[in-house]
């Protein structure tokens, strides 16, 4: 097995196709098949059937492919790596970040590495959680800055925890539900929720909270991972969300406060998560730096 096979793998696999793998990959489709059919001898597994006009991977096909991304993500780093530093230059990190790091803490960090390495390029994706560690799995993403799962026990992941705050039910500042002395569980569960997606940590949390009181999970009027969406909606509405503590003392939450109720309180920790056996490039190893730094200073986000 080498890497022009696992190169032609991933063509092929990607595509779902062996003719247009083929010539993507600049090789004549009997070629292609012949390299394949090595491969597949090699590991001594089927890696993809025959469907139609296509192909479909198998489940050690489907295996494969993962590792290959993997594989294949080091090497785009790697060349990165040498050609930066041949140039003199420090490279390109690819970030996830959670909304709340957004105006906190992420921006702050990357403006003191733009001042002192000009040459470094930032890409940031934004979401929650759960789609961001996908992406970096996937080897799309270097790094993601974001709340922290509960369970951190991850053979392909490494978490580093670097602040904690509380997610809290908010709402806009007239909300009918700050009219009332005392709020049930029952007030929540009968609200109008915008919400992340039905896998984020918040929302299992929520959804845990009432169906243990006796309520249905929420069914979300609004499902989301664009905070300024989530802001508005509620400016706009008498939807409710959950957000962090920090965020509402930020000029963009103008307008929206907290509506507590204790049982939907959710402490969560946040950091860094990276890829277990992935070698942080010199500009992620800046970032994760100035991130400490900074958080250090002021431990809640």
């Amino acid at each position: 097995m080498d890497y022009r096979q696992l190169e032609l793998f991933l063509a092929a696999a990607e595509r779902l196709n062996l003719s247009q793998a083929a010539e993507a990959m600049n090789i004549s489709q009997p070629g292609l098949s012949k390299s394949m059919d090595r491969l597949q001898s090699e590991l001594g597994a089927r890696l993809y059937q025959r469907d139609g006009r296509g192909i479909a991977l198998t489940q050690a096909g489907r295996a494969l492919h993962r590792h290959v991304s993997l594989i294949e993500a080091q090497m785009r780093e790697a060349r990165a790596e040498v050609i930066g530093i041949a140039r003199g230059s420090i490279g390109h990190a690819r970030i996830g970040a959670g909304p709340s790091w957004l105006s906190r803490h992420l921006p702050e960090s990357i403006a003191a590495i733009m001042a002192n390495h000009p040459s470094v390029q930032f890409t940031v994706e934004t979401g929650f959680p759960d789609k961001l560690i996908g992406r970096l799995r996937d080897g799309a993403l270097d790094a993601v800055v974001g709340a922290l799962p509960e369970n951190r026990v991850d053979p392909d992941l490494r978490f580093m925890r670097l602040t904690d705050d509380v997610n809290r039910v908010i709402g806009r500042a007239g909300h009918p539900l700050l009219q009332r002395a005392e709020r049930s569980l029952a007030d929540y569960a009968a609200q109008r929720w915008v919400l992340p997606g039905p896998r984020e940590m918040v929302r299992l949390r929520l959804n845990m909270a009432l169906v243990k009181a006796g309520f249905a999970e929420p069914v979300p009027a609004l499902e989301t991972d664009s905070l300024s969406l989530i802001l508005a909606t509620l400016r706009l509405t008498d939807c409710i969300a959950l957000t962090t503590t920090q965020l509402l003392i930020q000029g963009e939450a103008e307008g929206i406060v907290a509506i507590d109720h204790e049982a939907l309180r959710f402490a969560r920790d946040a950091g860094v998560i990276t890829r277990r056996h992935a070698v942080p490039s010199p500009s992620v190893k800046l970032l994760i730096g100035e991130l400490r730094k900074i958080t250090a200073r002021q431990d809640r986000n």
